[in-house]
C-alpha cells in the first residue's frame, strides 16, 4: 500500500525536517557573516554558533516541533519557533552580559541571526508541509481510520479533510463491526461515552492499532487537564475567577488608547490607498457601517471597509448560512473580487481601530455579533459578552472557523475569565501568524 510505503520512510522525512532546520540557521549564520555581524572564519564564534544551535534545537525538541504529527506546520507552529528563538536570545544574551557585559557585537549578532533563521525555518517547514500535502492526495500517508460510538458531526467533518490524511472507511457504534473492520484500519477514533470493560480489554488487546479516544467533555472545555488532588484521575478545573475589574481593565484601556492611536498615525497612508481602490473597483461608500452589540449587550456601529456590493444586507436571505451559531458563507457571491482581498488579508477589519480608539471595542476580546444572532448565545453562552469585543482574540488565534460554534464560545468565555495584558500581548503576538497561516476567512 501506499500508505505503508511512506510510513515506512517517515523516519527519512523527519531527518530532512532537522536537516532543513540546520540548513536554514546556517544560511542565517552565513548571511548575518555577509553583513559583518560575525566571522564564520573565527573559531569562538564557530563554538558560539554552534551553542546557540544547540540551544535552539533542545527549545524545538521542547515544543514538539519534531512531534509525527498529521498536520505538520501551522501558525502554532510557527508561534513556537519564535517562542523559541526569543528564549535563545534571552539565555545567550544573559551569558554575554554576565561574562562581558561590554560585547554588544555578539548580541547584535544574535538578534539578526535568530530573526532570519525564523524566516528561513518557516519557509523550509512550509515547503516540507506542502510535500506531505501533495503525497497525500497522491495516496501516500493515508491512514485507514473508523470512528466508533455515537456520531460527532465536527469530528466527522475534521476526519474527512484529505489534508489530514485520514481515510474514513467506518462510522460504527456496534463492537462486532468494529472487529470486522479492523485488520483493515490504521486508526480508530472512539468516544468515551462508548468504553466500557469489553472495549477497554479490545484495546489493549489490538495494540497494533493507533486508539485516539474523544470525550465530549473534553471536546467542549479549553482548560487543561491535570493529575490534581487525585494522582489517578484527570481533573478539569474550570475556573471559577473573572477579571473583568481593577486594574486588568485600566491596563486594558490605556493599551488599547495608546496602539489605536499609533496605528491610526501610522496606518493612514494605507487606509488612504483602500479607500481609492474601493472607490475605483467598487462604486459606492468607503466605509461599511453595522450596529454590533459591545460590552453587557450595549449597541455601538461598527466600522470596516466594504467588501461587498451595495445592498449586500437585502440579498443575505435568499442566501445558504454554512456556519452554526452566525451566518457565513464559503463562497458568498456578494464579495466582490477586492473584498476577498481584503477579507483573506483581515485589512478590512482595520477600520475597527477607529471602534477601539473610542472605546467601544477593545484590541484583544471576544467579537462583535449581531443582534439577530443573540438567540445563539442563550445560558451559558452569554458570559461572553461580560467584555468589551475585540478586534483579534483567543478563537481566531486558535482555529478561527474550523472551531465548532461552541468551542468558539468556550475561548471567549476563556478569555472573559483569564484577561490579563500579559494573555492580550500574547493573542496579539500570536495574530498575525495566525493569519498567514490561515487558508482562508469567510
Amino acid at each position: 500500500m501506499k500508505s505503508d510505503f511512506l510510513s515506512g520512510k517517515k523516519q527519512w522525512f523527519f531527518l530532512v525536517l532537522y536537516l532543513s532546520d540546520l540548513f536554514s540557521f546556517a544560511i542565517s549564520a552565513f548571511i548575518a557573516s555577509q553583513l559583518r555581524y560575525i566571522d564564520i572564519t573565527d573559531a569562538f564564534h564557530i563554538r558560539f554558533l554552534l551553542f546557540t544551535f544547540l540551544i535552539l534545537m533542545i527549545l524545538y525538541s521542547n515544543y514538539n516541533l519534531y512531534k509525527n504529527k498529521r498536520n505538520l506546520f501551522d501558525d502554532t507552529d510557527l508561534m513556537k519557533t519564535v517562542y523559541s528563538s526569543l528564549i535563545t536570545f534571552c539565555v545567550l544574551a544573559a551569558f554575554i552580559i554576565i561574562f562581558d557585559p561590554y560585547d554588544m557585537f555578539l548580541i547584535r549578532a544574535l538578534i539578526v541571526i535568530l530573526a532570519i533563521c525564523i524566516v528561513l525555518t518557516s519557509i523550509g517547514r512550509t515547503i516540507l508541509n506542502d510535500i506531505i500535502l501533495f503525497a497525500r492526495k497522491k495516496g501516500y500517508d493515508v491512514k485507514n481510520t473508523i470512528f466508533f460510538g455515537e456520531e460527532d458531526e465536527g469530528i466527522l467533518e475534521k476526519l474527512k479533510n484529505g489534508n489530514l490524511g485520514y481515510h474514513l472507511i467506518k462510522v460504527t457504534k456496534d463492537l462486532d463491526v468494529l472487529k470486522k473492520y479492523l485488520d483493515k484500519v490504521d486508526i480508530v477514533f472512539v468516544k468515551t461515552e462508548s468504553i466500557n470493560d469489553r472495549m477497554l480489554e479490545f484495546m489493549i488487546k489490538h495494540d497494533r492499532i493507533n486508539w485516539k479516544i474523544i470525550s465530549s467533555v473534553l471536546n467542549l472545555v479549553i482548560e487543561p487537564v491535570d493529575f490534581d488532588e487525585f494522582r489517578d484521575y484527570p481533573i478539569i478545573n474550570v475556573s471559577n475567577k473573572e477579571a473583568t475589574k481593577g486594574y486588568n481593565i485600566i491596563g486594558k484601556r490605556i493599551m488599547d488608547v495608546l496602539l489605536s492611536g499609533l496605528a491610526l498615525v501610522l496606518l493612514s497612508p494605507l487606509f488612504l490607498i483602500i479607500a481609492i481602490l474601493i472607490k475605483i473597483f467598487m462604486p459606492g461608500p468607503v466605509f461599511y457601517r453595522q450596529e454590533r452589540l459591545g460590552k453587557n449587550l450595549k449597541p455601538f456601529m461598527l466600522y470596516k471597509f466594504r467588501s461587498m456590493i451595495v445592498g449586500a444586507d437585502s440579498k443575505k436571505s435568499k442566501l445558504k448560512n454554512e456556519v452554526k451559531g452566525l451566518f457565513k458563507m464559503k463562497d458568498d457571491p456578494r464579495i466582490t473580487r477586492l473584498g476577498k482581498f481584503m477579507r483573506r488579508t483581515c485589512i478590512d477589519e482595520l477600520p475597527q481601530i477607529i471602534n477601539i480608539f473610542m472605546g467601544d471595542m477593545s484590541i484583544v476580546g471576544p467579537r462583535p455579533h449581531l443582534q439577530s444572532e443573540l438567540k445563539n448565545f442563550s445560558g451559558w453562552r452569554m458570559a461572553r459578552f461580560k467584555v468589551k469585543p475585540g478586534l483579534t482574540g483567543l478563537w481566531q488565534v486558535n482555529g478561527r472557523h474550523e472551531l465548532n460554534f461552541d468551542k468558539a464560545v468556550l475561548y471567549d468565555i476563556y478569555y472573559v475569565k483569564r484577561m490579563s495584558l500579559f494573555l492580550d500581548i500574547q493573542i496579539i503576538l500570536k495574530t498575525v501568524p495566525a493569519i498567514i497561516m490561515t487558508k482562508g476567512r469567510y
